[in-house]
């Protein structure tokens, strides 16, 4: 049986989505769990997980934040899953502006950099192994005429956990990469809803995929949460497709 018992994991983003599934997947499994976003939780999250508001751009917030989740926990985080991400600008790179580009990398890249940064420093501090889990996206190894930054930072993300789980590897620190296919967040739901054939929206989105669906959140972090526990003690390193068969063809 799968168990992130005794773990205490940090999850950015984790106020909705696919992170908050993470955060309750985490939970579920025996994990302390503490949040990371700029987006405050429900008030049921709030109650049950401790939270630290910070915007992950700024290296300041995401050192205090992640002091903060210490002292309310009593302890060092052994996990981290970066979570969070935003889409950015669907323009082309010809119309595409500077801070177009600033926007998405500074989340997805910078970010997720910063968060890792932070932790690894912990860990080495402390001479203790840790665990880091970054959400990517099939959209980091395929192209498509549809938002190119995305699918730029996603690509970033990848390489940044494979440098990463080589250079701490000897230190006892696993990186590794989940790249999901199309989810069922809110996100989606409302991409689908501002469509202009929303019905021909999902129905495409569907039809990508071999399993013939959109992901659930849930079946994202079960993946996360394998990958974070000891049943993935000698994975670092890899890309795990969580697409429904999406690259496979």
């Amino acid at each position: 049986m799968l168990s992130l018992a005794g773990r205490r994991a940090i999850v950015t983003g984790g106020s909705g989505g696919i992170g908050a599934a993470v955060v309750n997947r985490f939970h579920e499994l025996g994990a302390i769990v503490g949040v990371i976003d700029i987006t405050a939780p429900s008030d049921e999250m709030t109650d049950r997980f401790p939270f630290a508001e910070a915007d992950i751009q700024d290296e300041k917030q995401v050192r205090n934040a992640l002091d903060l989740l210490k002292r309310m926990v009593g302890a060092r985080f052994d996990v981290l899953v970066n979570c969070a991400a935003i889409a950015g600008s669907g323009k082309p790179t010809h119309s595409a502006t500077s801070g177009d580009f600033d926007r998405v990398f500074g989340v997805n890249v910078k970010g997720t950099f910063l968060c890792s940064r932070a932790f690894i420093r912990d860990c080495l501090g402390d001479n203790a192994p840790g665990t880091i889990v970054n959400v990517s996206s099939i959209n980091g190894v395929i192209g498509n005429a549809d938002i190119p930054l995305y699918h730029a930072t996603k690509a970033a993300v990848q390489l940044l956990s494979k440098c990463d789980a080589m250079t701490y590897a000897d230190r006892g620190i696993r990186v590794n990469c989940v790249l999901p296919g199309s989810t069922r967040t809110e996100l989606t739901m409302q991409a689908q809803a501002e469509s202009d054939d929303p019905e021909g929206y999902v129905r495409d989105l569907v039809k990508a995929h071999p399993i013939g669906r959109q992901a659930r959140p849930a079946e994202i972090a079960n993946v996360v949460a394998f990958l974070a526990s000891e049943a993935a003690s000698y994975i670092t390193g890899a890309e795990i497709a969580t697409d429904g068969g999406y690259t496979a063809q």
